[in-house]
Parts: structure tokens; sequence; C-alpha cells
């Protein structure tokens, strides 16, 4: 399946694309940064500045970078002040920031909910636990979905859950429910927990109201910042990344992606024109991406 998804660097189309684009959506875990969670090291985790390196030039070419993850909101923000970017999107879509300081600016998305479906003071994720979500889905999967501890303390928007089962299926269990809910694969994971299910590759998953997704939260962004889908790109790794193609005119999956069942399944479902790769695996497939944005970027300006 790699072969079929071009390579970005190099292509003339992707180039064109990329002379355009003014800010970048990435995902952090599994695309920004190295195993076992590091910026400064390559992609196996063994010291190295090329992620870094490329941040800078980022920055210094007036290109902005906005992270997209599960993470929650604390987390986001002490990544985006320590790398000196302006925004982020936290909770798989539901939470929009803009700043980081006292003067940030926050959009929390409650999706497809109707007006009223909140009860004043109640957030979503109290909403989603009051109806029981992650009970009714360990009761259907025992010993195949938990709890993400500790990851699941803090949030606002989304149950975040570690599991080992099929997506229709967990979203049947969901659609049982008197909320409207959507259930997100948001990539594998290297940790089972106490799952039983060790003989698959645990993944985490979110659940959301229904139609928060990292799609939407990339329109309402680029709408918030007044800029259109033309002047975006965004890069990940996951099956829930893949999705982001939609919402921007160019979309980067590094190498690593490629092994998952996900995203190989999201790419042959629904074949996307806009779509390229990274011979790179994570935060080097993502300054690979860099360097050829900003050859691009650069290219366009001596030759307006």
């Amino acid at each position: 399946m790699p072969h079929t998804v071009p390579l970005i660097a190099g292509d003339g189309r992707a180039a064109e694309a990329l002379s355009h684009v003014r800010v970048l959506y990435t995902d952090l875990d599994g695309t920004l940064v190295a195993r076992g969670g590091g910026l400064l090291a390559d992609a196996e985790g063994a010291p190295s500045l090329v992620v870094a390196e490329a941040i800078i030039e980022l920055r210094k070419a007036g290109l902005a970078v906005v992270p997209i993850s599960g993470r929650g909101r604390q987390q986001l923000r002490e990544v985006t002040e320590l790398l000196g970017w302006d925004g982020y999107i936290a909770e798989a879509g539901g939470i929009i920031v803009h700043g980081t300081g006292a003067e940030s600016e926050t959009r929390i998305d409650h999706g497809e909910w109707p007006p009223g479906t909140l009860s004043e003071g109640v957030s979503p994720f109290e909403a989603i636990n009051e109806v029981g979500a992650a009970e009714a889905l360990m009761e259907a999967f025992p010993g195949r979905i938990e709890q993400y501890a500790p990851w699941q303390l803090e949030r606002e928007v989304s149950l975040l859950l570690r599991g080992c089962l099929d997506l229709a299926e967990g979203q049947a269990v969901l659609d049982g429910l008197p909320l409207l809910l959507d259930l997100v694969d948001n990539g594998m994971l290297r940790s089972h927990g106490t799952l039983t299910c060790r003989d698959e590759q645990p993944h985490a998953f979110h659940v959301v109201p229904k139609g928060v997704s990292k799609k939407r939260a990339i329109a309402l962004d680029l709408k918030w910042r007044g800029l259109t889908r033309e002047n975006a790109a965004a890069i990940g790794d996951s099956a829930t990344d893949l999705e982001m193609a939609d919402a921007v005119s160019v979309m980067v999956l590094v190498h690593n992606a490629f092994g998952s069942t996900g995203v190989l399944a999201g790419l042959e479902r629904t074949p996307r024109e806009n779509v390229w790769r990274t011979a790179g695996e994570r935060g080097e497939g993502w300054a690979e991406f860099a360097r050829t944005w900003l050859r691009a970027t650069r290219e366009a300006r001596r030759h307006p």
C-alpha cells in the first residue's frame, strides 16, 4: 500500500499545493515525537536535533503549526508554549484554543448535540460519564477495553479509553445509550495495561459528542483564523488523522502510519488525491515534510 501513495518530497503537484499552505495541523504521538515521546530524538529515540531544527526553520519562515491531538488541554498548552506556537486543538477535536497565556481564547465543540443537551454547569465529559459509556463498553467487551490511566483524568469533552475491539461493534454499543456519541479510534498504543487481549495491538479510543472530530475542528479553526482549506496541511499516523485530508489541501502520512490496519483500510475505502507520504518515520518524516514545505514556500516567494 505505501508505494501507491506518492512521496511528498520531489512531487510537483504537492509543491504547488504547499506553496499556498500557511498552517500545518500536526498530530503528536507517532508523528512529531519519537518512540518514548521525546522531541530531541530521531524516530527510534536516539538523540537528534532533526525535529527541533525543522520546528525552528518553520518559525523563522512565519509558518504556523497547530498541534491537534487526543491529549487534554493542559498537556497541549504546555507543548504549545514550549515550542513557541500560537494555538492547539485538544481532545481529538473537542477543544480549540488560540493563544496560550491570559489572552487565549477557547471554543468547546459539542458536535451535533442539539441545544439543551447539557444541563447547566455540566461538561460534555461529565455527561458522557453520566450515561455510563465506559461501563457499557467494558460490560460488552470484558477485558478488551478499559480506562486509559492516567490520561483519562482532567478531561472536558472526551472519554479516553484503551482497548482491542472492532470500531463498528463498539459504536453499536454507544448507539444504545441515551446520548448522541461517537467512538473514535486515535491510533495504536504500545502498552496493553491490564487488557487481556494480548494477541492484538491496543488502540486509544475516544468517546466524544457525535460529530466531534479532528476534521471538523480544523474546519472550525480555519474559519476562526480567516483562512481556507487551500491554506492548510495536516500530518499524522492514524486512521483518525487520515480523515483530516477532507479539511486540508495537503494530507501527509509519516511512514509508520502504514503499519496501521485502520490507515490501510481508510486508504482503500476512500481514495483521495491530496494524500502523500514521507520516507521517514515519526519525527524524521515530520522534518522531511517540513523541509519540503519550506522549499515550496520559498520558491513561491521568489516567483510570486
